[in-house]
């Protein structure tokens, strides 16, 4: 019985681990607009407009890589930079892939 109980311990412990070196990754440390009803407000980093915002973090970055539309009724978008130009031409190239794919498949 006590093996069971530390078994699930360092399950925790791994699962922690993983959460924080996703955290880490330098996508989420970029500057980022976010365009409120009446104002816009420059947040140092996705992970800090997530603790003042409240929206998930993983929403904020696909709504400024253009993968949803927006994320929490709020417009999201990378400032202007080498950051902007990386994620947002991965993630067009990446869906334009997938239409030659579909399209290949289809004819």
């Amino acid at each position: 019985m006590q093996q069971k109980i530390v078994f699930h311990v360092n399950q925790r412990k791994i699962a922690m681990n993983r959460l924080i070196m996703k955290r880490r990754q330098k996508k989420y440390n970029v500057p980022v607009i976010g365009h409120f009803g009446d104002k816009s407000v420059r947040f140092r980093t996705i992970l800090e407009a997530e603790r003042l915002v409240g929206i998930n973090y993983n929403l904020i970055f696909e709504a400024c890589i253009g993968k949803v539309y927006r994320a929490g009724n709020v417009f999201w978008e990378f400032e202007k930079g080498n950051h902007f130009i990386k994620y947002k031409a991965y993630y067009l190239r990446a869906k334009e892939k997938l239409k030659e794919m579909e399209h290949k498949s289809s004819n």
